[in-house]
């Protein structure tokens, strides 16, 4: 299961909320640090393309009795939606530097290649994946090709730096006052 990009964005969400809330109760409002905002946003637009590949790309071909689940709609709605109002609405604005969306671009691109690298080389079993050792079918390069892979990339990635930008501006505006 760590193989999905789903499961390992979630852990992320989880993890870094576990990080906060202890950084509150040691050193004050992680709300109102700026360096543990901009990582905040990267974890945001994390798990936000998690939400949103799946709605588009895999609730479509998603079988009833998988997507009408408590747990298919905690990690690919609920979660994401609820860090991106919650980094909306608590965090301080302002934080967010131009190059941020860049940045926050990293953990998607390096789960890519990783997921390159066993759909290629390692070949780690993913039980119940139609297009196993790739863990979703858009980036199967067996079934179809480089140029259509790469595509497939180039278009998530910018499409998700866009939105890292809109996440950017609207941070400018709505938030918190900063400290």
């Amino acid at each position: 299961m760590l193989l999905y990009y789903t499961v390992l964005s979630n852990i992320l969400v989880f993890s870094s909320l576990i990080f906060f809330i202890i950084y509150d109760f040691k050193k004050g409002d992680a709300t109102t640090n700026t360096k543990l905002l901009r990582y905040k946003g990267g974890v945001t637009m994390a798990i936000l393309i998690t939400g949103v590949i799946y709605h588009i790309l895999l609730a479509p071909i998603t079988e009833p009795e998988k997507f009408w689940t408590l747990r298919n709609f905690l990690v690919h709605y609920i979660v994401p939606w609820g860090l991106v109002l919650d980094t909306l609405i608590f965090d301080a604005k302002k934080a967010f530097r131009l190059r941020e969306p860049l940045y926050w671009s990293l953990f998607p691109l390096s789960y890519f290649a990783f997921a390159l690298l066993n759909g290629l080389v390692l070949k780690l079993s993913i039980p119940g994946a139609k297009d196993s050792p790739f863990a979703y079918f858009f980036i199967n390069v067996n079934k179809f090709g480089w140029n259509k892979v790469m595509i497939n990339v180039l278009v998530i990635s910018a499409g998700y730096i866009a939105v890292g930008y809109l996440l950017f501006l609207l941070k400018k505006f709505i938030g918190r006052k900063p400290a």
